[in-house]
């Protein structure tokens, strides 16, 4: 591991929002597939039970999308035969990997099932946003909470899995390691992207409010379309952010 300082953390943000301007049509492609396997696809009626697997095989999607931005960032090109050779060696424990996250999701999900169950009712029984909002906000901070062990478990060790050959304990021990040693630069860059992508939105939201005035029946559906592709740039932003943050933490990704 390498010394980062709070000067990196503005470093990173810009430089992932570079990489993703070096291959924008290409960067989006890959965000909308992200969100066909793991959000539209687990929420069809009939194939539910894929919701399971593509928690599975997230690990292994998440050294597709990190590689794709290796590989420009290092200005090289690589098809999905050659990333998948590196990862096929390691396929097992990506998987391995996959079980964890699905077995701590689960213990989640039973954890606040409760308060999901009741702020459902509430919602259906009560119009009143005040309530909503203050029976919401908790139920979100203890997710957060509950949720952010296995955030940084996850967010270095699927690349070490795969370049670093680390094994899944070791990965996860190094990954929240990691997490942990640079906390303050990493929050740092979450605050800053976090803030920039909630400003992008806000600024989506004026703009199809203005239109909306001129315009009142493409109003809605152009909200949408907006939203649904500030979504996509910041699906894509992310993983260029995953893959910096461990490209310069960890210093042995640079010789992969």
């Amino acid at each position: 591991m390498k010394k980062i300082t709070f000067r990196d953390s503005i470093r990173w943000n810009k430089e992932s929002f570079m990489l993703f301007k070096k291959t924008p049509n290409q960067s989006l492609m890959l965000s909308l597939t992200y969100l066909f396997i793991f959000m539209l696809l687990p929420s069809m009626p009939m194939i539910q039970i894929f919701s399971i697997a593509s928690i599975l095989i997230w690990p292994v999607f998440l050294v597709f999308a990190v590689n794709f931005y290796k590989t420009h960032d290092k200005n090289k090109e690589e098809n999905f035969l050659v990333v998948y050779e590196k990862i096929k060696p390691r396929l097992a424990t990506l998987l391995s990997l996959g079980l964890i996250c699905l077995i701590y999701a689960g213990m989640v999900t039973m954890v606040l099932n409760s308060e999901m169950q009741g702020f459902i009712q509430l919602s259906e029984k009560n119009n009143e946003l005040v309530t909503l909002i203050n029976n919401f906000v908790p139920m979100i901070g203890k997710l957060v909470l509950l949720l952010l062990p296995l955030l940084m478990a996850t967010w270095f060790s699927p690349m070490l899995i795969v370049y670093n050959h680390y094994s899944l304990f070791k990965s996860i021990k190094s990954s929240i390691a990691g997490c942990l040693m640079y906390i303050f630069p990493l929050g740092l860059s979450w605050l800053i992207f976090s803030t920039i992508a909630i400003l992008f939105m806000l600024s989506c939201g004026l703009l199809i409010g203005s239109l909306a005035s001129f315009f009142p029946t493409i109003g809605p559906s152009l909200m949408g379309a907006i939203i649904f592709f500030a979504l996509l740039v910041i699906t894509s932003v992310m993983f260029a952010f995953q893959y910096i943050s461990y490209r310069d933490i960890f210093k042995s990704a640079k010789s992969y």
